[in-house]
């Protein structure tokens, strides 16, 4: 039987009046009664689906969804907006450098990139020099601790 057409007093009396089946045909009838019992509770029959309850809460959640979406673009428009005025003018594409970036730079790295003679030197001497100078600092940090604690 086709549950497509049914008005709600068909759905009202095949509610009230459950199925009666035989053993082999379980299954199907008890799938024909869900449908009977979802009609029944949401209330959806012949000419009336798009007046249901439910249509209300689909159409609300739909509108929470959409609000929030439209909320999170806000949101991201909204951040973007502020970064552009945080920086002012988009930042660099290119390797052009940054002042307040450049002041960072320790001296001798501005000089060893820019000199080649000191850049042979630095690949050669200066980095062994550099890295023997930072062990002692080390080393005499690691002295000064254990003194303290004795």
């Amino acid at each position: 039987m086709w549950l497509v057409n049914c008005s709600k007093k068909d759905i009202d009396c095949l509610f009230y009046n459950k199925t009666v089946y035989e053993k082999r045909d379980k299954l199907q009838a008890m799938q024909y009664q869900k449908i009977v019992d979802v009609r029944f509770v949401k209330e959806i029959n012949s000419g009336r689906y798009w007046k249901t309850s439910w249509r209300d809460l689909e159409i609300d959640e739909f509108l929470k969804r959409y609000k929030g979406s439209q909320r999170f673009k806000a949101i991201a428009e909204k951040a973007a907006k502020l970064g552009r005025y945080k920086l002012m003018k988009p930042p660099p594409t290119d390797q052009t450098s940054i002042k307040k970036e450049e002041n960072k730079i320790p001296k001798w790295d501005i000089k060893r990139d820019v000199d080649p003679t000191y850049r042979k030197w630095w690949i050669e001497e200066g980095r062994i020099i550099r890295r023997k100078m930072l062990e002692e600092k080390a080393e005499q940090r690691r002295q000064g601790v254990k003194e303290r604690r004795l």
